[in-house]
Parts: structure tokens; sequence; C-alpha cells
């Protein structure tokens, strides 16, 4: 068995121009709606505007012009209210829409993926960018409407206050301006602790992952236990929340002088009134009416900010996440033929040639070659492959069946070689069970919904079972197995079921029998092997049952990555 590095530093995240590439690439299928909803929002901005002006006129007017104005701010009124409603409802539906495509266009990529770049990435970036990224990308569409509705509001004010008096609002944009300059300080250090929090959260991905995994070692071992809750899991949790609370203090801290400086002009406007304007009493009354009506959507407007950053920050963590899997970006494989045939039809050679590949043993802290390779394969054999523990056998394993791309050398199948664009179609010849295989709870891919061929299905299914003494613990009905809570060995004879069911030209086992029974080994080598060898398939078994070496075609045995031997018994 192999061991490969998964756990690697990944790059930080690229400028926010790819960021914003992904972004109106999630957008595009909701353009429409976008463009609506930001109409909605600046249409509420400007409502609530004409609302302080028309209040603010109505207590300067004569009564006769009060009941005009009365009219005028209720019609504001009920404009600013369905310009919310709607704006609210329209970044609802985006956020949900966003995140669903988000995590399809994730999907995608890691489908598309090849084995050795899912192994090198590993599996905790891509859950934390399927959850904790995900949701901060959401909640951007419910900080936009605010954002661009109070934004509308503090530029409306801004204008009326020009309107009233140039010097005033010249005021108004220097308390602005000064603010941003120490708002600006606290979003850097803000940042820079978000960016912290993302790779802290990674971590505690992977931590949560061995929660699980390690169950059976956390319990049986009471101060490992102790210690992996203390010094892994409990510190990157504590990572997270410090790194998260140094964002938002710093955020706090940024608002908060703003808020100052705007009642440092409250305070000029308020008790100064000759100041610049050289304004009246009721002149300083309107600046301050204005004033305290934009002090609410301005201080909405710097709350939203954080959640915008977060956003920001999650999109380009998940870009970077995404460009690690470089064959995600290469051109469409074909998945439907190599040169002209169907790609699970029969075949009558296959072989590799001076194939080699590469990788870190991290058990010795050494890079591993495998190879070169030559073997061929024909249908209606039985080959054995052997060696001790690391000498590659499940890394060849992974070669022939295409799951890993030599680094050298060919791959041929009938003469024709199998190149990056054929590799998927290549792939397809072959069922498998690895050692370390998942079993999923339904036949995917087997059963098609058809009713006449779900039910042939299920039977051939069920027939299995019997043979493989797993019908009293698991039935399959409509394709779907009743139940997968079972050993280890009786889930990789489900596991089988499931590959026999697939019925592709090449099988190829790692370790099947290792955890079987004497009983179930004598089955598998004895009865299931020669009937798949009958049927013109071709078997690779990856064994240490020496005692069953003499049902094998051909035994091919490794040494540190080399063939030594290949004999027939």
């Amino acid at each position: 068995m192999t061991t490969h590095s998964i756990s690697p530093t990944l790059a930080a995240p690229p400028s926010s121009r790819p960021a914003t590439q992904l972004l109106l690439t999630l957008l595009r299928r909701s353009r429409g709606t976008f463009a609506f909803a930001l109409l909605a929002s600046v249409a509420n901005g400007a409502a609530s505007v004409l609302l302080v002006a028309t209040l603010e006129r109505a207590l300067a007017s004569s009564a006769s012009a009060t009941q005009r104005l009365a009219l005028a701010f209720a019609a504001c009124a009920c404009a600013a209210l369905a310009s919310r409603i709607a704006s609210g409802m329209l970044f609802a539906r985006l956020s949900q829409d966003t995140i669903g495509h988000l995590r399809a266009h994730v999907a995608g990529h890691v489908a598309r993926a090849e084995l050795r770049e899912l192994e090198r990435i590993g599996a905790a970036p891509v859950q934390s960018i399927l959850t904790d990224d995900a949701t901060n990308v959401s909640m951007l569409f419910f900080a936009l409407p605010n954002v661009v509705m109070h934004g509308s509001i503090v530029a409306g004010c801004l204008a009326y206050l020009a309107y009233l008096s140039w010097p005033v609002c010249l005021l108004a944009l220097g308390a602005i301006a000064i603010g941003s300059l120490g708002y600006r300080f606290g979003d850097a250090r803000a940042l820079a602790a978000l960016e912290t929090a993302g790779h802290a959260q990674d971590r505690l991905f992977d931590h949560l992952g061995a929660l699980f995994a390690g169950a059976k070692e956390l319990r049986l071992h009471r101060e490992r236990g102790r210690r992996f809750l203390d010094e892994k899991l409990g510190k990157a949790i504590d990572e997270v929340r410090h790194a998260r609370r140094r964002a938002f203090t710093a955020y706090a801290a940024g608002v908060g002088w703003i808020i100052f400086l705007f009642y440092v002009f409250l305070g000029i406007a308020a008790f100064m009134p000759a100041f610049g304007a050289h304004a009246d009493v009721r002149e300083a009354a309107s600046y301050v009416i204005v004033f305290l009506f934009m002090l609410v959507p301005l201080d909405g407007l710097l709350n939203n900010i954080p959640t915008l950053n977060a956003a920001r920050l999650s999109l380009a963590r998940i870009e970077g996440v995404l460009a690690g899997f470089d064959s995600a970006h290469r051109p469409a494989e074909d998945a439907l033929a190599i040169d002209g045939l169907a790609a699970s039809a029969s075949f009558q050679r296959l072989a590799l040639r001076n194939v080699t590949h590469s990788y870190l043993h991290e058990r010795e802290e050494r890079l591993f070659r495998l190879g070169p390779i030559d073997l061929t394969f024909t249908p209606g054999e039985i080959v054995f492959i052997v060696g001790g523990n690391g000498s590659g056998k499940t890394t060849l394993a992974k070669l022939i069946a295409g799951l890993y791309e030599p680094e050298t050398g060919i791959i041929e199948v009938d003469g024709g070689r199998v190149d990056a664009a054929a590799r998927a179609a290549y792939r397809e010849r072959f069922s498998a069970v690895f050692n370390d295989f998942h079993l999923f709870d339904t036949l995917l891919g087997i059963a098609d919904r058809d009713d006449a061929r779900d039910a042939e299905v299920d039977a051939r299914a069920n027939a299995l079972l019997a043979k493989l003494a797993l019908d009293h613990k698991v039935r399959v009905e409509r394709g779907a197995f009743s139940t997968r809570a079972l050993s280890t060995g009786q889930r990789k004879r489900l596991a089988l079921v499931v590959a026999y069911l697939e019925d592709r030209p090449f099988y190829l086992f790692d370790e099947w029998a290792a955890d079987q029974d004497p009983s179930f080994k004598a089955v598998f080598y004895e009865q299931l092997l020669p009937e798949l060898r009958a049927r013109g398939k071709t078997v690779v078994v990856v064994t240490h049952d020496d005692r069953y070496f003499g049902h094998a075609d051909r035994i091919v045995k490794l040494e540190n990555g080399t063939i030594v031997s290949e004999t027939r018994p």
C-alpha cells in the first residue's frame, strides 16, 4: 500500500481579479435578477432620501402646503417599502442560487480532477470552501442590498447637504475622508486576520475528519484523546476564533472612529451655526435632521463592509483551491471512444511500455520511484501482483487502471496510445475494488430507473448476494442497498457485487481477500476468479495469499518499485 502526501501548503489567495471572475461566472445565469435587485436597492435609497427631504420641507413650510407634502411623504414611504421588500426577496433568491451554482462549480472541478491531485490537496480544503467559504459568499447577497441602499441614502443625503450648503457638505465629506483613513488601517488588519482564519479553518476540517477516522484509536488511548482535543482540534478552534475576533474588533474600531467624527460634525453644525455656512438656527436644524437621518444608514453601510470583505476573501480562497486541480482546466476528455471503439468495449491487448511514476514516500521521507514497468495483459487471464509492503503494488494497480498518469512511458490498447484526451474513456474499461474502496448506497450508473431493467439488475444483485452469503444482511431493491451497516469483509463482498454488475472487460482487485474468512477466500480464488476468466475478462489481483498462487496464469513480483520476476505457475 503506497502513501502519498495529501497536506500541502496551499498558495496564498490570488488577486481579486480571479475572485471577481469567479463571481461573474456564478452570476451569469442570474444577471437579470441581479440587475433588478440592484435597481430596487437604489430605488429604496432614493425614496428614503426623498422622505427626509419632504419631512424637512414640511417642518419649514406653511400649514397650507402640509397636506400636499403629507401625500408626497406617504408616496415616498410606500415606494421605499415596496422597493425594500423587492430588493430583499431578489437578493435572497440570488443568495441561494449562487451558493448552489458555487457548490456545483466546485464539485465539477473535483469530479474532473485526476486522482493524484485529489490526494495532494486533500478533502479538508474542499470541505472548508464548500461550507464556510460558500456560506460567506452567500452572505454577500444579504449584505449587498444593505450596502447599495445605505450607500444610496448616504450619497443622497450628502447631495441634499450640498443643495442646502456647500461648506457644510464639504465639512461632512472631510469627516468621511478622515474617518476612512482610520477605517482603512483597521480594514487591512482585519483582512489579514480573516486570511489567517481561513487557513486555520482548513486545519480545523482536517482535524474534524480525524475525530471520526481515528475514533477507535482515540478511545483506546485516553491520553492521546486528551492531547488531540487540546493540542490539535482545540488549537485549530482557538486559531479560528481568535483570528476572526481580531478581524471584527478591527472593523468595530473603524466604524466607531467614523461615527465619532460624524458626532464632531453634528456638534459643529448644532453649536457653531456660524461655521463656514453662516447658517441661521433654522438652517442648522436642517443640517442636524439630515445628519441624524444619515447616521443610521452610514452605520449600516460600514457594518456590512466586513461581510463583503469576507466574501471577497472566500472567493479568492475558493479560486486558489480550484487552481490546484489543474486537470479540471484541461480540454474535455473524450468519454465515449478510443480510436472509434466504445469505451467499455473488449480489447485484445493492453500494454504498459516503460511506464514510470514517482511520489513522496512519507514513511521513509524520500521520493519513491515505480518503474520502468513493461507489462502486457490479454483477455481471459488472471494476473497476481505480489511483493512486500511499500513495493508499489497499489500504485501499479492505479497506473494500470488509468487513475494515475504515467510520468514517462505509454499505455497502449490494441496498439493505440492512451493519451490525456482518451484517459477517461480508457478508465471505463475497468471495474476495481481497491483496499480503500468507497461503497455508494445505490447502484449508480448501473440501475437506470427503467422498471424492467431495474428489476433485472435487482435479481442479479440479490443472486450474487446469496452466493456471497450476504442475503441475510442486505437486499437490493430498486437499485438501492437496504443497508451498508456491515463489517469490513461484508462491505468488500458488497463492493464485489457492484463490480460484477458493472460487467467491464478488465477487473482489478487490491487485497480484496485480506479481510475475508478462509471460506470466502476460497470462494473468491477458486470460484469467482475462474468464472471471470471463463467469461473472457482480464483479472489483476494484488495479493499476499501465496496459498492460492496456483490459480494465477501469471505472477508479477515487485520489489522497491521494480518488477523482479514474472512467472507462470
